[in-house]
């Protein structure tokens, strides 16, 4: 009987996480469709027609420092949601960064990397900034209480799912694997997809800023 009732909770938790999953294609395909600036390929993500206020937040960095939307004007910011237990994703996705950030620091002196743990149960503040430090200094590790991450997450369309396993401390997360790109303003301006090699990303980073930069000018 506990078996049964075990297994038929795990379906349920897998079939909402299927669902979300499946919404979160369903509005990126949408988007892909509706863009109207062709900078980037399908292959490489998104850049917005008109960037999208991020609106206020509170997570907290190292030292107990907040870390707030204020965080992030004045600087191009890569931001990508993950979290340290993350076997593939999360340190495929900053080695990525890290390459790339070594190439472009020097024509983009304001570019930040910020990598939002969603898993404050084990992640500290001090525990995913030095995670995100481990791969370059200047990095930027932050995570906050869960409904300010629920809250950040939800207007920046980021999916988030644990899923089920023996042990508490052993359980694994489902999550968005988007790096996002938010402008010197702060608003949240497009969207690369997972997979990019240094190569392929620092192009499409390159084209992005340029063409933004460009009709903010204009």
């Amino acid at each position: 009987m506990n078996t049964h009732s075990s297994f038929s909770t795990n379906k349920i938790i897998f079939l909402v996480v299927f669902i979300c999953a499946a919404l979160m294609t369903s509005l990126f395909v949408f988007h892909m469709s509706h863009k109207s600036n062709p900078v980037l390929s399908a292959d490489d993500g998104l850049i917005f027609p008109a960037a999208r206020d991020v609106k206020p937040f509170e997570l907290q960095a190292a030292n107990s420092k907040p870390f707030t939307q204020a965080d992030l004007q004045h600087h191009w910011t890569l931001m990508l949601f993950g979290f340290t237990h993350c076997q593939k994703i999360c340190p495929t996705s900053l080695g990525m960064l890290n390459r790339v950030y070594l190439k472009l620091h020097r024509t983009y002196p304001n570019l930040q990397v910020v990598m939002v743990s969603l898993d404050p149960e084990r992640d500290t503040p001090e525990i995913v900034d030095h995670y995100a430090h481990s791969f370059h200094p200047d990095f930027i590790g932050v995570t906050g209480k869960t409904p300010e991450l629920r809250k950040l997450q939800s207007q920046l369309g980021i999916f988030s799912a644990r899923e089920p396993a023996s042990g508490t401390a052993n359980y694994h997360l489902q999550h968005t694997a988007s790096i996002l790109l938010m402008n010197p303003q702060g608003k949240w301006a497009g969207v690369f997809k997972y997979g990019l090699n240094p190569e392929q990303f620092a192009q499409a980073l390159t084209a992005s800023m340029q063409s933004l930069s460009q009709q903010q000018n204009g």
